[in-house]
């Protein structure tokens, strides 16, 4: 009996840890990218009047960052195979803040980028990769998506605030004194919080035991020979090069049609507003439906979202569309973030799923690092948002393809285990 009463402490108190964790992960990660990749959309004409630079090269800022976030990730997902993740993702904040800090007292453009690279690299090894590899010790593949949903909804909540209070504190402060604040917030809110929360959880019992014991594991070399990863990165990066471009260019075409700058931040957060309650109800629906259904069905509603904003500037109904626009895309933004992990445990396994995660970022993130920047150089050629935003449309739209392969792979993979293991 005081075994069986020990066992129940034990889970528990993992379990309590374990959403502990969640939370204290969705700080960071709210703050890390509330200050950097969320707010490059509200820093871009304001670093356009600061360096005098066009639109192409205010946006390169955000490809250099995501570039050198893309970068990091591989290495955070390998040391997190082999180390402890504590001193990893905690390196990783500190450099995350006094790079940040040095962007704000930046003299020219070009040591601005700089700063800014070596910031996307702290932020690599210490937000998204390492904290969905931990979060996965901690959780069952079955309530992963739940999990990932709630991080995420913790990030957006973030996301609801920050580009509002940016950019107010930006057309009252300036810019160099908005990353001041934001470097201050990073060093002294998100490094204690990784220092005093990050652990692995025991394995003998709890969530951590469960996800161990739900998982196969193959190695790394194995998944990277399967068409079955390849699939998986080819609707990231699809996701990912249509979702950031728009990112980066929402607030600026917003302002080019007619509406002011604090309405194009409000519709902004209004979308990490809608991500929240997205990253929960999809994650509640993963729960039943799977990960890749629940991933189709988003990618669908985010495509019409898409639509729907290429008629903000209509006179009748452009206010509509805009709202439509923000609780399509909004909702299903952060989508692919909180799906795909799960979808690439369904077939690798967590042996090696840090380094995997972090490759199959690697590949996409610097794919769709250059979205952004081609986003800016298709305004300047066009003078118009039009063929950048469609495209945007239809880049998501595509990703339904290879998410359909992948969908019908890994049953396959998983059929041929089962009649393996039934025959030894």
């Amino acid at each position: 009996m005081t075994r069986f009463a020990n066992s129940n402490s034990n889970s528990s108190s993992n379990s309590n840890g374990a959403w502990t964790l969640v939370l204290g992960l969705g700080i960071v990660m709210s703050i890390s990218f509330g200050f950097t990749l969320n707010a490059f959309g509200i820093f871009t004409l304001p670093i356009i009047e600061m360096f005098q630079c066009s639109h192409e090269q205010a946006a390169r800022i955000a490809t250099v960052f995501m570039v050198s976030m893309t970068l990091a990730m591989p290495a955070a997902g390998w040391l997190l195979d082999h180390v402890a993740p504590r001193p990893v993702m905690a390196t990783g904040g500190l450099v995350t803040g006094l790079a940040y800090l040095a962007a704000a007292h930046s003299a020219d453009l070009a040591s601005f980028t700089a700063a800014i690279a070596l910031c996307g690299a702290g932020v690599g090894a210490s937000t998204y990769v390492p904290s969905f590899i931990l979060v996965s010790h901690w959780f069952s593949p079955r309530r992963q998506g739940l999990a990932f949903g709630i991080l995420l909804a913790v990030v957006a909540a973030g996301g609801t605030v920050l580009p509002i209070g940016l950019n107010r504190m930006v057309e009252v402060l300036g810019l160099r004194v908005a990353m001041q604040a934001g470097a201050v917030t990073i060093l002294a809110v998100c490094v204690p919080l990784l220092l005093g929360l990050v652990r692995m959880p025991a394995r003998a019992s709890g969530a951590g035991g469960a996800a161990a014991a739900e998982t196969g594991g193959r190695g790394a070399g194995e998944v990277l020979r399967m068409p079955h990863y390849w699939l998986w990165i080819a609707m990231f990066l699809l996701v990912t090069l249509s979702g950031l471009s728009i990112l980066m260019g929402l607030v600026p075409y917003l302002v080019s049609v007619g509406y002011s700058a604090a309405q194009a931040a409000a519709a902004y957060g209004a979308i990490a507003a809608a991500t929240i309650a997205g990253s929960l109800s999809f994650g509640a629906l993963s729960t039943r439906q799977g990960a890749g259904r629940t991933l189709a069905l988003g990618i669908v509603i985010g495509s019409i979202g898409l639509l729907c904003l290429l008629q903000a500037s209509h006179p009748g109904f452009g206010l509509a569309a805009i709202v439509l626009f923000v609780l399509a895309w909004g909702t299903t933004f952060n989508l692919v973030n909180q799906m795909s992990p799960t979808l690439l445990m369904e077939f690798a396994g967590q042996r090696s799923f840090g380094s995997l995660l972090g490759i199959g970022n690697l590949i996409s993130g610097l794919g769709a690092a250059l979205g952004p920047m081609l986003f800016g150089h298709l305004v300047d050629t066009t003078k118009s948002y039009l063929l950048p935003v469609s495209l945007c449309a239809a880049l998501m739209a595509l990703a339904l393809l290879p998410l359909a392969m992948l969908r019908r792979a890994p049953r396959r993979m998983q059929h041929g285990v089962a009649f393996e293991n039934h025959g030894k």
